[in-house]
């Protein structure tokens, strides 16, 4: 059976996918880290801290309510194409609208790799007001981890504790910065029982505070 359009268009990752994490989804640590959210008034909740506090650490897991995908060998009669179409969801090079996509050579060599689908994480967005006073650090990280039965957790760094991005400096209204994972850590999360952590950390001086309100994880994602 050879792939039609509708077929492709199946196999495809769609970029528009997002996922929102409220104040509530974050885990605070760190001394004197607020222990519940403030209702600053209608629709308005976030985790907040006053002057001269920290680093105090928020921490959010990114695939806690997701769904996600490990991968599946091709039936039978579509186990022949390709190696992949780089960042599609099938990695696959033979094309329906490509020619030289069917071309003998193509035809005749085996698939071994699985089709990858479910979610590839692409940035968070995260929201957060500082008002009073510049922040003395503000930071942020993703790592994954894996957990297997009897073996410790494999811990892997996918962005390295930076700024990142993040602001310091006061503002009227909260800010919203779009934190991008890495290109090479775009990847579909296809690991079996593994979570993907979120973490910002922020200290504040005399006079500053400081509000987390949440964020919004943006994904490129295939479930057919």
């Amino acid at each position: 059976m050879s792939h039609t359009e509708g077929r492709y268009q199946q196999d495809l990752g769609f970029t528009d996918a997002f996922s929102r994490f409220n104040a509530y989804d974050f885990i605070p640590s760190g001394t004197s880290a607020p222990t519940t959210p403030t209702r600053n008034g209608v629709a308005d909740f976030s985790w907040n801290f006053g002057a001269s506090l920290g680093p105090i650490n928020f921490s959010c897991s990114l695939l806690g309510d997701m769904a996600t995908r490990t991968g599946f060998g091709e039936d039978l009669q579509e186990q022949f194409g390709g190696t992949g179409i780089p960042a599609s969801a099938q990695q696959q090079i033979y094309r329906p609208d490509v020619s030289a996509g069917q071309s003998t050579g193509q035809e005749i060599t085996p698939r071994t790799a699985l089709k990858i689908k479910g979610i590839k994480p692409l940035s968070f967005k995260l929201t957060y007001l500082i008002t009073g006073a510049a922040l003395t650090a503000h930071t942020c990280r993703i790592d994954k981890v894996t957990y297997v039965n009897n073996v410790a957790n494999a811990v892997t760094v996918v962005l390295a504790t930076g700024a990142n991005g993040l602001a310091t400096a006061t503002q009227a209204n909260p800010y919203t910065t779009v934190v991008a994972l890495p290109v090479a850590q775009q990847i579909y999360m296809i690991t079996d029982n593994s979570e993907l952590w979120f973490e910002v950390s922020a200290t504040t001086q005399a006079a500053g505070a400081y509000r987390l309100y949440g964020g919004e994880l943006t994904f490129e994602y295939n479930f057919n």
